[in-house]
């Protein structure tokens, strides 16, 4: 069922003050993107760089832990 014969197009100047127009983002105008070649690095503050340590720390932990348990599947350490 197609409902676009029952939709009619109105203009930004056309709507009461007290509606929205909603727009979808395909059908809206593109918008001009951040360039972020001309950006410097972001500051962070201690407790900011600690936890990305912690955090980079915790996932190369948890890729040795899998890679230790796909090793052990394969049989590399052999069980007696």
């Amino acid at each position: 069922m197609n409902l676009m014969p029952y939709v009619r197009q109105m203009a930004s100047d056309e709507v009461p003050e007290n509606h929205f127009i909603v727009v979808h983002p395909l059908d809206d105008i593109a918008e001009e993107k951040v360039d972020t070649s001309s950006l410097g690095p972001m500051p962070m503050t201690r407790s900011v760089k600690y936890s990305l340590f912690a955090l980079r720390a915790y996932l190369i932990a948890m890729g040795l832990l899998v890679a230790y348990h796909v090793i052990d599947l394969a049989g590399v350490f052999a069980r007696q």
